[in-house]
């Protein structure tokens, strides 16, 4: 068990900080159950462990008082029976259980600094897994250093063992990152890849939200060279994953979305604007986080 007080903790494994491995924000939540078993299975996946983390949400200079031993002693709780679960779904993966109490932000800022994945539930009791819609946690994600995946509760229309694709969002070359993601999950799952590149032309000034109805010649050819140069540094090495590229004449957000209604996972590029208080992310991608129905992996880009 790992814990401080004033920062984000660093487990160690084997005498070393713990690094490039899965993190999963749990706060005791159903919905944070699921994400420790998507957790697993990514660790499980890429080869590496997972570490189990709670935060309780406190001012780091505050001395560890008798409420702090209280709330500390339930989260230890609450860490181990989300490490038991993930064990039980993963009998063989290495698992490392953290306790901070700290400050969510930066905790969470400085915990996408040495993990290869974070993973958290899009709704909770409370707790920074809970709050991943929130202000607070968008913030969060628009600052991450390494990918989050954000885990939603299963759709009625999707059997939990149902076979389903990965799709991903292609809007040019600098989707680099996010588009080998999307084939490294596509293959470690053993799914088909599905990779959507949606293209809209100026519609009637009339109508500015309209989806548009139909695509010139040029704009295809153009739509399919782009899709095309996206994915063809990635072709050979991932050969072995099927692949349907997807062209789509709607604005991004509605064409994610409905590729995204049976997947089993949906990876987006994390596009970022620099704005007066910081980063945020797009629209597009808030767009994902509200409405999909399967998990979205967001991926960070330069």
């Amino acid at each position: 068990m790992n814990h401080n007080p004033s920062s984000a903790p660093t487990p160690e494994r084997n005498g070393a900080p713990l690094r490039g491995h899965v993190v999963v924000g749990v706060d005791g939540s159903g919905l944070a159950d699921l994400a420790v078993e998507q957790a697993a299975d990514e660790a499980a996946f890429r080869g590496v462990p997972l570490e189990v983390l709670h935060v309780v949400d406190r001012a780091p200079d505050r001395e560890e008082d008798q409420q702090a031993a209280e709330l500390r002693e339930e989260a230890e709780s609450l860490v181990r029976t989300a490490a038991e679960r993930a064990r039980l779904r993963r009998p063989d993966l290495a698992i490392v259980t953290t306790v901070a109490l700290a400050r969510i932000v930066p905790t969470l800022e400085q915990t996408t600094d040495r993990a290869a994945l974070v993973v958290l539930g899009s709704r909770g009791l409370g707790g920074f897994a809970g709050l991943l819609l929130g202000s607070v946690s968008l913030s969060v994600a628009a600052a991450a250093r390494c990918p989050i995946l954000v885990v939603r509760a299963p759709h009625a229309n999707v059997p939990l063992d149902a076979p389903g694709t990965v799709v991903v969002g292609v809007s040019g070359l600098d989707c680099a990152p996010a588009v080998e993601a999307a084939f490294v999950a596509a293959q470690a799952r053993g799914v088909a890849l599905r990779a959507v590149h949606a293209w809209a032309p100026p519609v009637s000034p009339a109508a500015p939200y309209a989806a548009p109805l139909w695509i010139g010649d040029d704009g295809r050819k153009n739509a399919e060279a782009t899709l095309a140069a996206a994915l063809e540094p990635f072709m050979n090495r991932y050969r072995q994953v099927p692949l349907t590229e997807q062209i789509v004449c709607d604005i991004p957000t509605h064409a994610l979305l409905a590729a995204g209604d049976e997947a089993e996972l949906v990876v987006l590029a994390a596009h970022r604007r620099h704005g007066r208080f910081g980063p945020n992310l797009g629209r597009v991608t808030h767009a994902l986080l509200h409405h999909s129905k399967a998990p979205v992996l967001l991926v960070p880009i330069a």
